[in-house]
């Protein structure tokens, strides 16, 4: 990954109780980086609920919090980003595989891109760093409590 796509100002560590408070805070801080465009929160709001970006973590590692991959449209998006959250209690997110499943969230990448595809291309990137990381390296990454050992962690294991 670039310097460019992971930025040590765009990793959070977000107390929350539901997914409308992840995102508000999380939304504040990209908005007043010019990150993000109004409407933004809105529309990552809305399309979690119509398209839910959940999923189990069992066959990354025992002991891996669930995760999440939530996006929206380009037209939000003023500059490419992938955004780790790391959630210091769990948030149902619903599941991408089956959206009659509630699964209990510990760590979200919130997928940033102005181009139409161009979530696809960062969810590859993001779900091919998870399938080849070593399992114990996750479990040191999902622990972070502070958004600079965040973005350590993962530099460290080579995001």
């Amino acid at each position: 990954m670039t310097e460019r796509v992971l930025d040590p100002a765009t990793c959070f560590v977000v107390q929350a109780t539901d997914r409308t408070e992840m995102f508000t805070k999380v939304y504040q801080q990209l908005f007043e980086q010019g990150l993000v465009a109004n409407g933004f929160l809105e529309e990552v709001i809305q399309r979690e609920e119509d398209y839910p970006t959940g999923l189990d973590s069992r066959n990354l590692g025992a002991g891996l919090p669930n995760l999440a991959f939530s996006h929206t449209e380009g037209c939000f998006v003023k500059k490419q980003r992938i955004v780790p959250i790391r959630l210091l209690e769990p948030i149902v997110f619903k599941s991408m595989v089956n959206p009659e499943q509630e699964l209990p969230v510990g760590f979200c990448f919130m997928l940033l891109d102005q181009k139409a595809d161009g979530q696809a291309e960062l969810l590859a990137k993001t779900m091919t760093f998870l399938s080849q990381a070593d399992p114990a390296d996750l479990r040191q990454i999902f622990a972070q409590t502070d958004p600079a050992s965040l973005y350590s962690a993962l530099r460290e294991a080579g995001f």
